[in-house]
């Protein structure tokens, strides 16, 4: 009996849990992904870094508006089913505590006429971002660092000169301390100065630490749902011929397998199942042995199995 799967090119890259089978992870460089993410961020840029550090952009306001440590990012909203519900950030949002349009021109009180995203330019060697926007047309560029837990930067660079001061609205009651550059100053509680003459400020953040830990939940499935999400790629309930044997009528019927290079007949029974789903290679259906399969003991949790066994039996 050919294995209880998904397509085999999704199997080599299969993660322990389901929750995490779409889970984008930083590997050698930063990642940058754009997507949709929560809390409403529709052009948002999910940025990681090497060590756990990330932070989300908005592309709309051109502002970082929250970060967390841990994992990246969970592409599953995105790829599963129709997709369109967006991702999930694998940590617990904490938030820099800037205002929804934080960069004012000219005047603090004054939101922007105008703010155009220009992308981002990104280093060659390490990957990490430069974001690049115009307020009113003044050119922006700016980065979003950490230098350890807790501790988070915001650099703004202003390439051309203009005769305008620049403001940037963040409440520092939220953070355990603010520290600003030299000659960036507190023009008011929660508006930040930056003269005219100053073409780089940066504004270094200490986080209050994390009042909760982050935990991953796992999606309550039934059992056909487990089979949709895992099977029917490569087996159907009505007869159609696919990758691997259908299972209509599957439970109880007599199934010739291959096992060591002997040839044998056995019943699908609910040892079966289970064989096949924890030991896939043990005993080949014939007539399917091209298209070997992976294990999914490391993919399915115990209840999970349990359900599909269940479902299974009903088929």
């Amino acid at each position: 009996m050919r294995r209880l799967t998904l397509l085999s090119i999704l199997l080599i890259t299969a993660t322990p849990l389901w929750a995490q089978m779409h889970d984008v992870y930083v590997s050698d460089k930063v990642r940058v992904q754009r997507c949709k993410l929560d809390g409403g961020y529709s052009r948002a840029v999910a940025v990681g870094y090497l060590g756990g550090f990330n932070y989300a952009f908005d592309a709309v306001r051109c502002a970082p508006v929250y970060t967390w440590w841990g994992g990246y990012i969970d592409f599953s909203g995105e790829v599963t089913g129709r997709g369109g519900y967006g991702s999930k950030v694998l940590g617990i949002r904490r938030t820099l505590g800037a205002d929804a349009v934080p960069l004012r021109i000219g005047d603090a009180d004054t939101l922007p006429g105008n703010i155009e995203f220009n992308g981002y330019r990104r280093d060659v060697q390490s990957g990490e971002p430069t974001f690049l926007f115009e307020v009113d047309g003044v050119e922006v560029e700016q980065r979003v660092l950490s230098s350890g837990s807790d501790q988070v930067k915001i650099e703004l660079v202003f390439p051309e000169s203009y005769s305008s001061p620049r403001y940037y609205l963040l409440d520092p009651a939220v953070h355990a301390s603010v520290q600003l550059s030299d000659g960036v100053k507190w023009k008011r509680n929660g508006v930040i100065e930056i003269p005219a003459a100053i073409n780089k400020a940066t504004i270094d953040i200490r986080l209050q630490p994390a009042d909760k830990t982050f935990e991953r939940k796992l999606p309550d499935m039934n059992g056909e749902m487990v089979f949709k999400n895992f099977c029917n790629a490569c087996h159907s309930t009505d007869g159609t011929k696919l990758i691997g044997p259908g299972f209509q009528d599957l439970w109880g019927r007599e199934s010739t397998v291959t096992v060591n290079n002997l040839t044998k007949i056995v019943e699908v029974d609910e040892a079966y199942i289970r064989e096949s789903i924890n030991e896939p290679q043990l005993a080949i259906v014939q007539g399917y042995e091209q298209v070997p399969m992976a294990n999914f003991s490391a993919v399915l949790t115990e209840d999970q199995i349990n359900k599909l066994v269940e479902y299974m039996k009903g088929l």
